[in-house]
């Protein structure tokens, strides 16, 4: 349900939250929705949250991950930045931020899958590739980020970057092939993790590649042992998992 209520400006009212849009969603959360989950959001501020997949996904406000997941309150363990990036650890540029997420979702609260996720028309791969018209040395924050990417640049220049592929229709251009080598150079990065790869061995938990069609409101899901990302259909079944 999108909610786009308009406000006066220049309001008190209108400056909470931003005014306009914002606002109005939060009323109408409040009107319509918060009556039909209350119960079940009292029932996890008292047990705690029990999410079963962490959900890795780019920062971009056209991923809403509970719709094309058709998820609910504390299903899902959900840490998104720019790009969908994992930095490995050990590293000068490693992400203490995202590093953390990944522990706390592996060894406190268990979860049985990792999923990442990328999808279409993703800024911060457009930008690594023309990040040879980038000033040398740029260190804007964004910049410094967007270095966690060059792995995944550097892989599509390689003979397995080519071979990445969707089932149902030939990937469209660059932008579009980074996007899911960036999936599988990501699902690498998490498996320098040490938890991770500790609960991958032990068989307690599972990665998988997702990629998202914007424009075609389609998800690609990635195919066990293969480079290939196939199409989630209405009548889908379980897919196996990136890493057994």
């Amino acid at each position: 349900h999108c909610t786009r209520t308009a406000r006066p400006a220049g309001t008190a009212e209108g400056q909470l939250l931003g005014g306009g849009q914002l606002l109005g969603g939060v009323s109408a959360f409040q009107r319509h929705t918060a009556p039909l989950v209350r119960e079940e959001l009292a029932r996890l501020a008292r047990e705690g949250q029990r999410p079963t997949n962490l959900f890795l996904t780019c920062a971009d406000s056209r991923l809403v991950t509970s719709m094309i997941t058709s998820s609910g309150p504390g299903d899902l363990f959900t840490v998104r930045n720019i790009g969908n990036l994992m930095p490995p650890p050990g590293t000068e540029a490693a992400c203490d931020s995202v590093g953390a997420a990944i522990e706390y979702a592996v060894d406190v609260l268990k979860v049985g899958s990792i999923t990442v996720c990328g999808h279409s028309g993703c800024g911060a791969m457009q930008a690594l590739l023309g990040s040879d018209r980038h000033e040398p040395g740029a260190q804007t924050p964004l910049a410094r980020w967007l270095r966690h990417g060059r792995p995944s640049l550097a892989r599509m220049a390689r003979p397995e970057g080519a071979d990445v592929s969707l089932a149902d229709r030939p990937v469209a251009d660059d932008l579009e092939r980074l996007a899911l080598v960036n999936v599988m150079q990501q699902l690498d990065h998490l498996m320098t993790h040490h938890c991770v790869a500790r609960r991958v061995a032990e068989g307690s938990l599972s990665l998988h590649g997702m990629y998202f069609h914007v424009g075609e409101a389609q998800a690609y899901v990635l195919e066990h042992g293969s480079d290939r990302f196939s199409a989630v259909r209405p009548e889908a079944t379980p897919v196996a998992p990136v890493t057994a």
